[in-house]
C-alpha cells in the first residue's frame, strides 16, 4: 500500500489534481480517498462535492473526517492512522489535506506560497501562476506524477 498525501490552500487544485489521478489508475489499482473537513456543516455524498467526485471517479472508499465525525456514518472522529490501517488491504491511499501529517509521500499543490514552510517531497503548481521554483506542472506533467504514485 502506498500512501500519497496532497495539501495546499484553498483553491489550490488539490481535489481537481486528485480526481484526475483515481480516474486514470481505478482500473488498475484499488484506490482510498480520505479528505480532511474542517467543520461539521456538510451534507455528506452530495452531487459535486469532494467525496461525491471521488467516489463517481473510481475511488473504492471514500472517507471524510471531520471535528464530531467520520463520513461512513461513524459517530466518533476516527484518527487517519485507524483509517490507513483498516484499509491495508488497498493499493494507494490518496489524503487531501492534513498538511501536518508524516507518513508517505507529500505533494504540495500550490495556491498560497505560504505553504511553502510545510514539509512536502514535491509541489505540484496547478492553479499559481507565480511561482518559479522546481515543480511539477499540472496537468502538463500528469505523466510524472503517475510515474511517482507506480514507483
Amino acid at each position: 500500500m502506498k500512501i500519497f498525501t496532497f495539501f495546499g490552500s484553498s483553491s489550490s487544485g488539490k481535489t481537481t489534481v486528485i480526481e484526475n489521478l483515481i480516474s486514470i489508475l481505478s482500473g488498475r489499482y484499488k484506490i482510498v480517498y480520505i479528505k480532511d473537513i474542517p467543520h461539521d456543516n456538510i451534507s455528506l455524498d452530495t452531487s459535486g462535492k469532494d467525496t461525491w467526485i471521488m467516489e463517481n471517479a473510481g475511488a473504492h472508499a471514500t472517507y471524510g473526517l471531520m471535528p464530531g465525525r467520520t463520513y461512513r456514518m461513524v459517530r466518533e472522529r476516527m484518527e487517519l492512522d485507524r483509517i490507513i490501517n483498516e484499509n491495508r488491504d488497498y493499493d494507494i491511499i490518496f489524503i487531501e489535506g492534513f498538511r501536518d501529517y508524516g507518513n508517505g509521500t507529500r505533494f504540495l499543490v500550490l495556491g498560497n506560497e505560504d505553504y511553502l514552510k510545510y514539509g512536502y517531497n514535491y509541489i505540484i503548481k496547478a492553479n499559481n501562476g507565480t511561482y518559479k521554483g522546481e515543480c511539477i506542472a499540472y496537468p502538463e506533467e500528469i505523466a510524472r506524477l503517475l510515474d511517482i504514485i507506480a514507483q
